[in-house]
């Protein structure tokens, strides 16, 4: 069965949106701000256009990108792989065997801090895949199957093929 990001990811990506739009506007105003005492000849239009695309982006920052990340993003795992799926009109899958990953690691912002949610990055020779906003719970647990089933020691070294590569010389 195909898990999601917790519902509280959510309400993380939403405020991060709040946050991101923040910024936009601390921007905007420092332009109409600069326009106003450079009096420059275009200063109504430019504040008109500013306050709109603020607008827009609040829109989309809050409301619209944190739900369709949250539709999006789909995971699954089992003794053999970890399966992500990303996307909704061009879906990409990444299949991930246990025994390709190399170190795990738990990730946790100060926002995903106080909704108890965490990151769970997975290093491997081709890159870095990421199950994003999970309960810490789930995190810890998926940190704990990896490292059962992938051979995954403490220090995040793997001993997959150890055994091949010694030699009696």
């Amino acid at each position: 069965m195909m898990k999601t990001m917790h519902k509280q990811g959510l309400r993380v990506l939403k405020i991060r949106g709040i946050m991101y739009t923040c910024i936009c506007l601390s921007f905007a105003a420092g332009y109409m701000l600069s326009a106003y005492f450079l009096k420059w000849q275009s200063f109504k239009v430019m504040m008109i256009v500013s306050m709109v695309l603020v607008i827009l982006l609040a829109l989309y920052f809050i409301f619209v990108a944190p739900r369709y990340r949250y539709a999006i993003f789909k995971y699954q795992y089992d003794e053999h792989r970890i399966f992500i799926q990303k996307g909704l009109f061009f879906i990409k899958q990444t299949h991930v065997p246990l025994y390709r990953i190399q170190n795990v690691e738990i990730e946790e912002g100060w926002i995903m801090r106080r909704y108890y949610l965490a990151n769970i990055l997975m290093h491997t020779a081709g890159g870095l895949v990421s199950v994003k906003l999970i309960h810490k719970d789930e995190a810890q647990k998926l940190n704990a199957f990896i490292r059962q089933h992938g051979m995954i020691d403490e220090s995040g070294a793997s001993h997959q093929g150890l055994e091949a590569n010694t030699s009696d010389e």
